[in-house]
C-alpha cells in the first residue's frame, strides 16, 4: 500500500461515525418545510417537519425565540445521541420558543437515548378546556436532560417519566396543571432508575378533573423507581381541585421506592378537598429512603407523612432527620408528623433532629407501627404533642413542649398522660438504663410571627432565621450521639457539639 492510499485509508477510517453534528432552525412565521433548515434564514416552519428529521449524535433543533408553534414533537426510538454529543432540542434568540399542543402532549420521547431538552415554554389548552395530554412525557428513555424549561395548562402532569433510565430533570416551573407539577412513575419490568430532580418549580397544579379513582394534584410525585434525588425544589398551592374524597396529594413525596432522597426543599400552602394534602411523605414500599433538611409549612396535611397503603411491598428502613415542620395538618392529621397504615409492612424508621411546631399535635399516629425511634427531636404544640396509639414507637432524648399548657403530652384514646413524668413512668419511654433522657422545657424557640416571614426559596434555607434554640436552651449539647447521621444539620454546619433539634449552633 502506497503512502498516499494509506493517508486516504486512515482518514476515511477515522470519520467513521464522526459525521458534522447539524443544526436544523425552525421559524413559524419565516420559516418554509420546503427549505434545509440549516440557517435561520433557510429554516423549516412546522413541527410536523422537525418529526420527520433524522437526527444524528450531536444534531440540534432549534426553535425561533418568543414565537407559537402549533403541535405536538413526537421523537421514536430511532432518534438517539451519545453520552458527549446529546441530540439537542432548544430555542433560538432572546426568548423561548413556545410549543402550544391544544389537546395533546407537547413533546414525546419514546425509547429515545441522550436527549436534552432546554429552554421551551410548553401549554396545554387547560386542564378543565380539553386537554388529555402531559407537557414532556418520557417512555423508557435513557439519559434525557430537561433543562429551564416553563410548562402549563396540561390534564396530566407538566412532566411525566415511566420507566426510564438517567433522567435528569432540572430548572422546571410546572404550574397550572392537572394530575402533578413532575410525576415519575415505574412498573412491573420498566422501573425508572437514577433520577435526578433538582431546582424545580410545582405550584398550583390543582387536580385532574377526569380522575375520579385516585389521588391528583400532586406537586412532586416519584415511584416505582431505585435510586433518585430530589433536591432544592418548592411546592406549593397543588391539589386543591381533586375531585374526589378519598386520599389525596401531597407537595413532595414518594411510593414504591428504593434509595430515594429528598432534601433542601420545601412545600407549603399544599391543599386536598379529600385526606392528606401535606408537606412531604415517604409511602407505600418505601425503603432505604431519607427526608432530610426539608421545610414544611402551611399544608392543610402533616408536614411529614410515614404511610403503607393496602397491598404496597414492604415499607422498611426510612429516615427522617434535620426537617422542620410549622403549622402544618390545618385539616388532616393536624400534627408536623404523622403515621398511617392502612397494609401490612411497615415498620423500622429513624425520625431525629427535627423540630416540629404545632397548634395541635407534635406526632399524630392512627396506627401502633412497630420499630419507629424518635431521637432529638424538638415538640411544640399547642394541643395534645402525641395523639393516637404509638406503643411501638420508641421515644428517646426527646424535647418536649405545651405553648399553651392545655392537652395532654400523650394521649392514644384510652390512655392519657398529662405531664411527662407521668407518661414516662408508665411507660418506659425516655428512660435509657434507668435514666430519664427526655426532657419536658421551653426549647427557647425563634418563631415566625406569620408564614410571609417564611422562605419559598430553597436557596435561602441555609440562612433560615427561625426555628433555632436560645443560647439559654436545654437543648444545646444535648443531643444523643447518632450512628450514621449525615454530619450536617440544617443549615450545613459540621455537627459537633449534637444538639436537640435541628441547627447545630446559632450563626
Amino acid at each position: 500500500m502506497s503512502l498516499v492510499t494509506s493517508i486516504s485509508f486512515l482518514a476515511n477510517f477515522a470519520g467513521v461515525g464522526l459525521h458534522a453534528a447539524d443544526t436544523y432552525y425552525v421559524d413559524a412565521e419565516n420559516g418554509k418545510d420546503g427549505n434545509p433548515g440549516s440557517t435561520p434564514e433557510k429554516a423549516w416552519q412546522s413541527i410536523e417537519r422537525l418529526n420527520k428529521a433524522v437526527l444524528k449524535p450531536g444534531d440540534q433543533i432549534l426553535l425561533a425565540g418568543g414565537q407559537v408553534f402549533k403541535g405536538s414533537i413526537s421523537l421514536g426510538e430511532k432518534i438517539a445521541g451519545t453520552k458527549d454529543r446529546p441530540v439537542k432540542i432548544s430555542s433560538y434568540g432572546k426568548n423561548p420558543a413556545t410549543i402550544d399542543a391544544g389537546a395533546g402532549t407537547a413533546i414525546t420521547l419514546d425509547k429515545c437515548k441522550f436527549i436534552s431538552i432546554q429552554n421551551l415554554k410548553l401549554v396545554g389548552c387547560g386542564r378543565k378546556n380539553g386537554s388529555d395530554g402531559s407537557g414532556i412525557d418520557l417512555k423508557c428513555t435513557e439519559n434525557v436532560e430537561i433543562d429551564s424549561v416553563d410548562v402549563s395548562g396540561f390534564r396530566l402532569s407538566g412532566i411525566n417519566t415511566s420507566g426510564d433510565l438517567n433522567s435528569r430533570i432540572t430548572k422546571v416551573y410546572a404550574h397550572d396543571n392537572g394530575s402533578a407539577g413532575i410525576n415519575v412513575c415505574g412498573w412491573d419490568k420498566n422501573i425508572s432508575k437514577n433520577v435526578y430532580i433538582g431546582y424545580c418549580t410545582a405550584d398550583n397544579n390543582a387536580g385532574d378533573p377526569k380522575n375520579k379513582d385516585n389521588h391528583s394534584g400532586n406537586g412532586i410525585v416519584v415511584g416505582g423507581l431505585v435510586g433518585c434525588l430530589i433536591e432544592f425544589c418548592e411546592a406549593s398551592n397543588n391539589g386543591w381541585d381533586m375531585p374526589r374524597k378519598g386520599n389525596g396529594p401531597v407537595g413532595i413525596w414518594g411510593w414504591n421506592c428504593d434509595k430515594l432522597i429528598i432534601q433542601n426543599c420545601i412545600s407549603h400552602d399544599n391543599k386536598s378537598p379529600g385526606t392528606d394534602g401535606g408537606g412531604f411523605d415517604l409511602d407505600g414500599g418505601c425503603t432505604n429512603s431519607i427526608l432530610q433538611y426539608n421545610l414544611s409549612y402551611n399544608n392543610v396535611g402533616c408536614g411529614y407523612l410515614l404511610c403503607q397503603y393496602p397491598d404496597a411491598p414492604t415499607w422498611k428502613n426510612n429516615i427522617v432527620r434535620y426537617n422542620i415542620s410549622f403549622n402544618d395538618g390545618s385539616k388532616n392529621m393536624r400534627s408536623g408528623i404523622g403515621v398511617w397504615e392502612g397494609g401490612k409492612g411497615i415498620s423500622d424508621a429513624l425520625v431525629y433532629n427535627n423540630v416540629i411546631v404545632n397548634t395541635k399535635h407534635a406526632v399524630f399516629a392512627c396506627h401502633d407501627i412497630k420499630g419507629i425511634v424518635y431521637r432529638n427531636n424538638i415538640f411544640v404544640s399547642g394541643d395534645d404533642i402525641m395523639k393516637g396509639p404509638l406503643k411501638n414507637s420508641r421515644f428517646e432524648n426527646n424535647l418536649y413542649w405545651s405553648a399553651t399548657g392545655k392537652g395532654a403530652l400523650f394521649n392514644d384514646g384510652k390512655a392519657s398522660y398529662k405531664t411527662f413524668e407521668e407518661w414516662t413512668k408508665a411507660t418506659g419511654q425516655e428512660t435509657v438504663n434507668g435514666k430519664t433522657v427526655g426532657v419536658f422545657a421551653d426549647p427557647k424557640l425563634k418563631v415566625p410571627e406569620n408564614m410571609n416571614l417564611l422562605p419559598a426559596d430553597p436557596a435561602k434555607l441555609a440562612e433560615l432565621p427561625f426555628f433555632r434554640v436560645g443560647p439559654d436552651s436545654k437543648c444545646i449539647g444535648a443531643g444523643m450521639a447518632i450512628k450514621d447521621n449525615g454530619g450536617k444539620d440544617f443549615s450545613g454546619r459540621n455537627i459537633k457539639a449534637g444538639n436537640i433539634g435541628a441547627f447545630e449552633t446559632e450563626p
